[in-house]
């Protein structure tokens, strides 16, 4: 799947170990965990390379249920850990592979739950849901 820059993530590497990568994103405190997928080079040496330095990459989750919600502003949960509740608005959806792309503090890929669809939503609206454990980030090149 080709990426933009409306989709792609902008980060701090802080640390790296076990598949996970640890992020921080600039001029928040939020500190992220996200999954490494097993053939991402940064699992392994490649992530001493970019630790403490800007990185970019798609963060995609798989959300258990989509509310649209009427107030509040955009958020992940825990500031620090692994997300596990999220509010954000619509970018754009993606109805061949049933994904939302909403702005979550950050980009994020959202796989709609089954007994959803992303044809449900529309760019704008504001949603909130929880997340599966597993949400991934994939480097991407610049």
């Amino acid at each position: 799947m080709q990426h933009t820059e409306s989709d792609t993530a902008r980060v701090v590497a802080s640390s790296c170990a076990d598949g996970r990568i640890i992020v921080s994103i600039p001029h928040t405190q939020y500190e992220i965990e996200l999954n490494l997928l097993p053939n991402d080079p940064l699992r392994n040496d490649g992530a001493n390379a970019v630790l403490g330095t800007h990185i970019t990459g798609v963060v995609h989750a798989r959300a258990l249920k989509m509310h649209r919600a009427t107030g509040g502003g955009v958020y992940i949960e825990p500031v620090q850990g692994r997300p596990r509740s999220v509010q954000g608005r619509i970018l754009a959806t993606d109805v061949v592979n049933n994904k939302v792309l909403a702005h979550v503090v950050i980009p994020m890929w959202v796989s709609v739950p089954q007994g959803q669809a992303a044809s449900d939503f529309s760019t704008g609206e504001l949603v909130n849901f929880y997340v599966e454990s597993g949400t991934s980030f994939t480097p991407t090149a610049g």
